[in-house]
């Protein structure tokens, strides 16, 4: 009897200790379209320029890219990617100040900013927010949404701090 108690507290003591098998340690590009359109986006599928999958949308009337990284071969938008990051770049009539850049980036948590110099000259400030899903042990569409929410509420203090409407 003692042997079968153990025996079972044993094995109740492995399932709390083992990871998770439900749990997806990856994310693909056609999660992250059916989040945005449950959210009331659209969105469509391309690759970037390294291959990768990536997510085009608008978000408040502004584009917005959702790019993958570290990604399993498959087709593109069921790619299994270990990261993403969320993108969205913003032109101004004039060159935003890097002293704004920097205090963004110093005040600010999450989200960076840096101005990137386009091939007409002009100069885009742009935002990221980089996401790591392996490892995690998170829902990747939970992950995703709370991800979201933060970049949008990001994107709309950053244009503000840049002075962009």
């Amino acid at each position: 009897m003692k042997a079968m108690s153990t025996w079972f507290f044993a094995l109740s003591l492995l399932s709390v200790l083992a990871p998770c098998e439900a749990t997806a340690q990856s994310i693909s590009a056609s999660l992250i379209v059916a989040e945005l359109k449950a959210l009331g986006h659209s969105a469509d599928i391309d690759k970037d320029e390294s291959g990768d999958p990536r997510v085009n949308t608008k978000v408040d009337g502004y584009a917005w890219s959702v790019y993958m990284y570290d990604c399993d071969a498959g087709t593109l938008q069921d790619r299994q990617c270990t990261s993403f990051q969320f993108y969205s770049g913003y032109t101004p009539s004039k060159t935003t100040p890097l002293q704004t850049i920097n205090k963004w980036n110093t005040e600010e948590r999450y989200a960076k900013a840096y101005n990137y110099v386009l091939k007409g000259g002009k100069v885009s400030s742009r935002i990221e927010i980089d996401v790591l899903v392996r490892g995690t042990n998170a829902d990747p569409a939970k992950t995703f949404r709370l991800y979201f929410e933060r970049m949008k509420k990001k994107a709309i203090d950053f244009r503000k701090a840049i002075g962009f409407s």
